[in-house]
């Protein structure tokens, strides 16, 4: 069987078919010996960064970009991780895709849509389907663990744990 060469490998992802690369080495250093931990970065390269901001903008599913440039999801999120560029242009459509859902929610509720009036209720002002409104403070769970305190010798603990479990 003939030795794969990892190099190689990598070359074939880092081109689109028929075209130029889509993505390339950030000149890091020479790859590990271990192949799992190679983590060296790769950045779009600025041809196809106005397509992908753009796509980013249009609302196209992140997981879709990422097949669209050849590369897979995990590889996406490192490239929008160190991206500025990107994690923003996310970060606008996001807000821009919340404001316009919200004013959607809210026209179907005015309008007496009951399911929208429950889900606004519910994801807007923390009702409940039981009960009063919760705020966030009071979901929260409180643990107390009472230990005993210090004992001076191997005896008086012993003597503790002998107390507590004979009443």
């Amino acid at each position: 069987m003939a030795k794969h060469d990892p190099d190689e490998h990598r070359a074939e992802h880092r081109e689109a078919p028929g075209g130029p690369p889509l993505i390339s080495p950030s000149g890091a250093p020479a790859p590990p010996s271990d192949p799992r931990t190679d983590r060296r970065k790769f950045v779009l390269s600025d041809q196809h960064l106005e397509a992908v901001l753009d796509a980013c903008r249009r609302g196209v599913p992140e997981t879709k970009i990422a097949r669209a440039l050849g590369v897979n999801y995990r590889t996406w999120i490192r490239l929008r991780a160190e991206d500025e560029r990107l994690a923003s242009a996310l970060a606008e459509t996001r807000k821009i895709e919340e404001e316009e859902l919200v004013s959607l929610l809210m026209d179907k509720a005015r309008g007496g849509e009951l399911s929208a009036i429950i889900f606004a209720l519910k994801g807007r002002h923390a009702y409940r389907d039981v009960g009063q409104p919760v705020s966030a403070v009071e979901q929260k769970v409180n643990v107390t663990i009472n230990l005993p305190a210090a004992r001076v010798s191997t005896e008086d603990y012993l003597q503790s744990i002998e107390d507590g479990q004979s009443r």
